[in-house]
């Protein structure tokens, strides 16, 4: 057997709901699918509306669905809730017509869409209504760049921000500018690069069409930059944006990363993993879309010790990169939480991280911090078994110690994880627990219970294979 073929079918139930693309010899695996939730974007991430919400709705953005496609998409859902969720997922191509599938959705239980089942189309969106709350959407992508999982937006927006973009010889960077209306939006878009700030004429009263989807090559526009940071704005009605990041390996970095953007700018970001130790490397891109400087402070939380805060300024109109690696007061192979907190207006930061030997696990992976703490956290997606090392990270940012419980959502029933049950974690302090010590299953939807406000990240390694499957989850209202 191949190398290439034993990584493929390690990626098999990944998360019964991401669906590893067939494409470059990827087994494909169709990915659950998602739930709306009505959030706001104001809050700068998804929210999930509560059980007794009349309706929400999903919007997911990014992917390939075609059978060449390098980034495989598929939908996943899951329903905390006590009552089965009906409605709707509808694709939208790039190229044709949308199309409508019914969905149904057990209590306790996630549900999976591939987008290629529906339609084919070099690139895909889709929009997931249901007919209440208490569910979850996220969306996967898939191929021989390994695999990523970002949250679908429950709301739209007029304005989008993303600090990480590359696109150097060995990277490529795609932005999809989804529009799930019936009328028509128009958009500008600006680069924020180490060459100063960019504003193609040709991105400037973009038009995009109701109910359709947009593909931006960002290299096509701003050629071989390693800092590209971009903002989006709408004269006229609300968007959703997700980047696809690539490596492909030929400067180092390999791998794939989804992204839903950032739809406002915030004073507080809540990233609970990172770790600094060979092979893995650690960066914080800190975006000031401003007119003004920020100044911003990075505070550590060590699993083992304690860091002075690393202090930041932002110029206007421009980012700055913090390397974990490069600052001494982070301890090698001493895991952290970190939280940024800048003055008004705020900043937009997202933490990239790659790895490769002799790091035992391989990709690389960009996401969007949490902007807020909550309660009771979601995630759809989760596989913990031989092919799949599964993580949870809890983030207590708080003044006093919280604990937190694990719940997954097993086919209809609700099994709390032996082992994962009123953990303590104390304030200001994080804490991370290996789900494929106490549970084995291919279908992990879970649920994350605290009795504080916490911030909760959940993290994703093939055994064996390319993927970095890093993101932050989706609370409930």
């Amino acid at each position: 057997m191949s190398t290439r073929e034993s990584v493929v079918r390690r990626w098999p139930a990944l998360l019964v709901l991401l669906v590893l693309l067939v494409a470059a010899g990827f087994v494909d695996h169709s990915f659950s699918r998602p739930t709306a939730a009505v959030g706001t974007a104001a809050a700068g991430m998804p929210v999930a509306p509560p059980a007794g919400a009349l309706s929400s709705t999903w919007y997911c953005a990014g992917g390939t669905a075609d059978p060449n496609g390098t980034a495989d998409m598929s939908v996943a859902v899951a329903n905390d809730g006590n009552d089965t969720r009906t409605g709707t997922i509808t694709f939208t191509p790039s190229q044709g017509d949308p199309k409508s599938v019914p969905v149904s959705i057990p209590a306790a239980s996630r549900a999976v869409f591939r987008a290629q089942d529906a339609v084919k189309a070099p690139y895909v969106a889709a929009t997931v209504e249901l007919d209440g709350g208490a569910a979850a959407a996220e969306v996967g992508v898939g191929g021989t760049l390994g695999a990523s999982v970002a949250g679908c937006a429950s709301s739209a927006s007029d304005h989008w921000y993303f600090a990480e973009g590359v696109t150097t010889k060995d990277a490529a960077e795609t932005l999809f500018l989804y529009n799930p209306f019936p009328e028509d939006a128009i958009v500008d878009m600006t680069f924020s690069t180490e060459d100063g700030q960019s504003a193609p004429q040709e991105l400037q009263g973009l038009a995009i069409h109701g109910r359709g989807l947009l593909p931006v090559n960002v290299g096509d526009y701003v050629h071989r930059r390693a800092q590209v940071s971009t903002q989006i704005a709408t004269r006229v009605g609300r968007i959703v944006v997700s980047r696809l990041q690539t490596f492909d390996g030929t400067a180092g970095r390999k791998g794939q990363s989804l992204a839903l953007g950032a739809p406002a700018q915030s004073r507080t970001w809540y990233f609970p993993e990172g770790i600094v130790s060979n092979g893995i490397t650690e960066r914080y891109q800190l975006f000031n879309p401003s007119d003004r400087e920020v100044r911003a402070e990075l505070n550590l939380a060590l699993e083992q010790g304690a860091a002075e805060p690393i202090d930041v300024t932002v110029p206007a109109q421009a980012r700055v990169t913090v390397s974990a690696n490069d600052e001494k007061r982070i301890p090698r192979q001493v895991a952290h939480a970190v939280t940024v907190t800048a003055e008004d207006p705020g900043l937009v930061v997202e933490r990239a991280i790659d790895a490769a030997p002799p790091a035992p696990r391989a990709g690389f992976s960009s996401i969007v911090g949490a902007t807020t703490t909550h309660d009771h956290w979601l995630f759809a997606v989760g596989e913990a078994d031989e092919g799949w090392d599964e993580w949870v990270v809890v983030q207590n940012p708080g003044q006093r110690s919280v604990t937190f419980s694990v719940t997954a959502l097993a086919g209809g029933q609700r099994v709390g994880v032996d082992g994962a049950q009123d953990v303590e974690v104390p304030a200001g302090q994080r804490l991370a627990i290996r789900l494929g010590d106490h549970i084995k299953r291919q279908d992990l939807p879970i649920a994350v219970d605290a009795t504080g406000l916490v911030a909760v990240e959940r993290d994703m390694y093939p055994t064996k294979g390319l993927s970095l499957i890093m993101g932050i989850g989706i609370p409930l209202a």
